[in-house]
């Protein structure tokens, strides 16, 4: 992550360049370590951080918003608990139909099973996928909802009335991502209310300030 924050891409570029090469050194475990929740939201605290030290993120601005995809006015980073799931859900869908001699021994052996206790295994295979997928969902849409609630930082996302506004010209500014890192993070950090910017002042602080 150092090595990519350290480049001069643009801020969108190297969010996108986190993912292929810093996410997958976690990844490479995900379904033979057994990882705890609490761990992987302590690594998206540190990255957090990092991004911080580099500039790509407002000390100030929302940590949530970072999770968030672009096109909803997010900063589209991976979060590595939604990875966690959608690795083992891939995992098991790629064991499913790997034509591997060591995996035709296994499905031997279940066709040689009780073809009852055979149906509970698909079914219950087929439920952990289900149940996988709603997860990752899950997870999306809480973070998002976790920014959108907050008294401050989520304003702007409350205040897009989609009657009145384009929302997707509205962010088309951060789902370009052509600007500079430390250009992206200030203005997102005035968008959360972060920073003391005129309307800060004048709407929040009650200064006689022109907003």
């Amino acid at each position: 992550m150092r090595l990519v924050l350290g480049t001069e891409l643009s801020a969108k570029n190297k969010i996108q360049t986190i993912e292929p090469l810093a996410v997958p050194v976690l990844r490479y475990s995900f379904g033979i370590v057994n990882w705890h929740e609490e761990e992987l939201q302590n690594l998206d605290r540190k990255t957090s951080k990092l991004l911080t030290i580099h500039g790509q993120h407002h000390p100030k601005a929302d940590a949530d918003r970072l999770y968030v995809p672009r096109k909803e006015g997010g900063r589209g980073l991976m979060q590595l608990e939604a990875a966690h799931t959608v690795e083992i859900t891939k995992l098991v869908e790629y064991v499913d139909r790997k034509e591997d001699p060591r995996i035709q021994v296994v499905r031997t052996h279940q066709h040689n099973t009780d073809s009852a206790e055979l149906e509970t295994a698909r079914c219950l295979k087929t439920e952990v996928q289900r149940e996988t997928r709603k997860m990752k969902d899950s997870i999306a849409e809480k973070t998002k909802e976790k920014w959108h609630g907050k008294r401050m930082d989520g304003q702007l996302p409350r205040n897009l009335d989609e009657k009145l506004v384009d929302i997707e010209q509205s962010y088309r500014w951060l789902k370009s991502g052509d600007i500079k890192t430390e250009t992206e993070s200030t203005i997102v950090a005035a968008q959360d209310q972060a920073i003391s910017t005129n309307y800060f002042k004048n709407k929040i602080l009650k200064e006689e300030t022109e907003s």
